[in-house]
């Protein structure tokens, strides 16, 4: 029994360990497959990924920098690479290239990405594609990362000696790029605190570092981590200035201050203007001047009466003018008279008979309009006579027609406001303006289609400057704000405005500014090239004043440390900025804050700002100074003078007659504390001693101390133009770089 029973309970046993057994070998076989299925999954995404990033390294990051609108390339995909099968490893396709406004920001953000496609067989047979997306963000290179930039190691300014070179007193902190050569000088080496960057292009002409003077490779290494370093590199050359760079700057303007409405307007001798910047905290005033570019002409010949409408004939009432005897306007034909009858007295009240009487010769073109020139007869007359005591005829030559225009198509009305001026007559050189010479205010031959250079002669300290003129006193902007905003010569009164909420470009249009004050905000100021204007001395010939923006005295950060030092990013760093693009040059005043006339008010200028000058240089003022023994204002100048010895008369307000004021042998004004950075076409004088055109000690202008902001990284001045190189490409930097989800 007890051998029957055993028997009988082992089938039962067997088969379940053999259940047992074949569940396991079930799982494990399942396990297999989805471990070979996971294996090809995985292999394929990264077979996608690197196809991916091949589209966006071959394609992408390849034509970013040149897209102008948002790009797609491939959809349809490009085979890429072989496999160990000679098959494609996968294919890239969807390359987007695209654009964005950096938040808070005036800059763009330049992003590119790509779709790598990849394939296999499931081991069920199936086809399966994999598809991974890679993508990158680059934003561009600006003009504001160089410490110091020019496109060429040339000088621009009086005097100019034809080397600039780097020297001891030159201290740079930041990265530093010349499309020219370096020159170093016999006398001292320069210290630099950063990269330094050449061109490939100057290095293939033989040049790069065209003098080592008194310096070597040295100059160019650096101790990092116990290791040394160079800091000099060979780079392709930057278009300077990059194409339409201020253009885009001047099309975001924020305002625009109009310095061009008074340049050849309808018979009337052009007017430049001169503005006003002062930066303040929660805004910046804004002031406008007018002035004329020596040498000026005599006043126009030119007298306000009111047409009379009413009186007929040989008469005419107190003030009045008109044609005679019809004193009628017809549309079809105009004016028609043999003469024209005006009083002896004008609007203002004056008897200004006897001056028209010897005014007014045979040939003359005699013009009468209204206030607003919507009204306009011409004729030429062929003399005066006094008419009575209390009028004057003037005569028509009998060739000559009556030509009238009319934009209402009317005549003048009775009691209008009219101008009666001889356009014919010689109006020679006004004697109340000092030096009112040529070649006192230009630097080129008087002859037409020749004009003032961006590097030349700058035109800064006019009438305006003095509160219209105040002889004998020395009253200036800092010293007698008031009369200087309430003069005769004031265009647009002192106004403010503030700051706002996002960042402003200020567009001073077609004249000079002047910049002073403390930066509370997000700003960049931009002016055209020139402004081409008729000389008053002579209608015929056209010349230039260039855009120049003047610092007249210190242009800091509201949250800048006494000194001028800007908050560096690791202490917190700024919200402010300021960009300051000039068509011509930007240049330190020789004003009393600045260091004028040898430090006897004031002496230094500290600056925060990113500088751009686009056509001159960053450049201190030396035409007017008080430097003796190189010239002297009346001792014969020739063009391209260096010192002209009118500091010493015009420095405090003084006739020509008048013995000069001078400092000396020297004329030097202290120190230029910067912390930004610079840019310009040719590089700028700053100080001039010995070697050069003075051999004086300590010379005449400023040493430098140069910083670079280093918030400039994160937060350009708005609109500041991006780096291009050569072929028209912007110039990016890395951003970011990840991966999509694809679904």
């Amino acid at each position: 029994m007890f051998k029957t029973n055993f028997l009988g309970n082992t089938a039962p046993l067997a088969m379940l360990f053999t259940l047992i057994s074949m569940s396991f070998t079930i799982a494990y076989l399942k396990n297999a497959f989805s471990q070979a299925t996971m294996e090809k999954y995985r292999f394929a995404e990264w077979r996608a990924l690197y196809v991916a990033e091949a589209g966006l390294n071959n394609v992408g990051v390849v034509i970013l920098p040149q897209i102008r609108g948002d790009t797609t390339l491939y959809a349809e995909g490009v085979n890429y690479g072989i496999d160990e099968f000679g098959k494609p490893i996968g294919k890239y396709k969807n390359i987007v290239a695209s654009t964005q406004l950096i938040p808070n920001s005036t800059r763009k953000q330049y992003i590119a990405r790509a779709t790598g496609v990849a394939e296999y067989i499931s081991t069920g047979g199936e086809d399966i594609s994999v598809e991974r997306t890679v993508y990158t963000s680059m934003v561009p290179q600006g003009f504001e990362e160089f410490m110091y930039f020019t496109n060429e190691e040339k000088p621009i300014g009086p005097g100019n000696t034809g080397t600039v070179n780097f020297g001891s007193s030159d201290q740079l902190e930041g990265k530093v790029h010349t499309n020219g050569n370096i020159v170093f000088s016999n006398y001292g080496c320069p210290e630099f605190s950063g990269q330094v960057n050449i061109t490939h292009e100057a290095v293939e002409n033989g040049g790069g570092i065209g003098s080592w003077g008194a310096c070597d490779e040295s100059i160019f290494e650096e101790e990092i981590g116990g290791e040394t370093v160079t800091i000099l590199d060979t780079v392709d050359a930057i278009i300077f200035p990059p194409q339409n760079s201020a253009e885009v700057t001047k099309a975001n303007a924020t305002r625009i201050f109009e310095a061009d409405d008074m340049l050849f307007r309808n018979a009337k001798k052009d007017t430049l203007v001169m503005t006003e910047i002062n930066f303040v905290p929660g805004g910046y005033w804004v002031a406008q001047w007018w002035y004329n570019i020596p040498p000026v002409g005599s006043p126009p010949a030119e007298y306000t009466f009111v047409w009379d409408a009413v009186t007929t004939g040989p008469q005419v009432n107190s003030s009045g003018i008109h044609f005679a005897p019809n004193n009628t306007f017809s549309p079809a034909t105009g004016y028609d008279d043999n003469f024209m009858i005006m009083s002896a007295i004008d609007a203002s009240g004056n008897n200004v008979q006897e001056e028209i009487l010897a005014l007014v010769e045979s040939g003359d073109n005699i013009r009468i309009e209204n206030i607003d020139g919507s009204k306009v007869a011409l004729f030429q007359a062929t003399g005066a006579v006094a008419f009575g005591d209390n009028a004057i005829i003037v005569t028509k030559a009998p060739s000559s027609e009556i030509s009238y225009s009319s934009t209402g198509g009317e005549g003048f009305l009775d009691n209008e406001s009219v101008k009666f001026i001889n356009a014919s007559a010689p109006t020679g050189l006004a004697d109340n303006i000092e030096w009112n010479q040529f070649h006192y205010y230009h630097d080129h031959q008087d002859v037409e289609n020749e004009y003032c250079e961006a590097g030349g002669i700058q035109h800064f300290d006019f009438e305006y400057w003095n509160a219209g003129g105040i002889s004998g006193t020395n009253c200036d902007i800092f010293s007698c704000p008031d009369q200087i905003y309430n003069s005769n010569y004031v265009y647009l009164s002192r106004s403010f405005y503030s700051k706002g909420s996002s960042p402003q470009v200020l567009y001073v249009k077609g004249g000079q500014v002047l910049v002073r004050g403390v930066v509370d905000g997000q700003y960049t100021i931009v002016t055209d090239d020139f402004a081409e204007y008729r000389r008053h001395d002579d209608e015929s010939k056209i010349d230039r004043v260039w855009g120049n923006i003047w610092l007249i005295n210190d242009l800091v950060y509201i949250d800048s440390n006494a000194s001028g030092e800007v908050i560096h990013p690791n202490n917190g760093g700024t919200n402010n900025t300021l960009g300051l693009i000039a068509g011509g040059s930007v240049i330190i005043a020789n004003t009393r804050p600045n260091g004028a006339r040898g430090q006897q008010f004031g002496t230094d200028i500290n600056i925060n700002a990113s500088i751009l000058s686009m056509n001159g240089g960053f450049i201190a003022h030396y035409w007017q100074n008080s430097l003796q023994g190189y010239h002297d204002w009346n001792d014969g100048l020739s063009y391209g003078i260096i010192a002209d010895g009118r500091g010493g008369h015009r420095n405090h307000y003084r006739s020509s007659g008048s013995a000069g004021i001078y400092t000396g042998t020297d004329d030097y004004r202290g120190y230029i504390n910067l912390w930004g950075s610079i840019v310009q076409f040719k590089r700028g004088y700053m100080k001039r001693n010995y070697p050069g055109p003075y051999n004086v000690s300590p010379g005449v202008g400023y040493d430098k101390n140069y910083h670079y902001d280093w918030n400039l990284r994160m937060r350009p001045p708005p609109y500041f133009p991006d780096l291009q190189s050569t072929n028209n490409a912007v110039v990016l930097k890395m951003s970011s770089y990840g991966h999509l989800e694809n679904f």
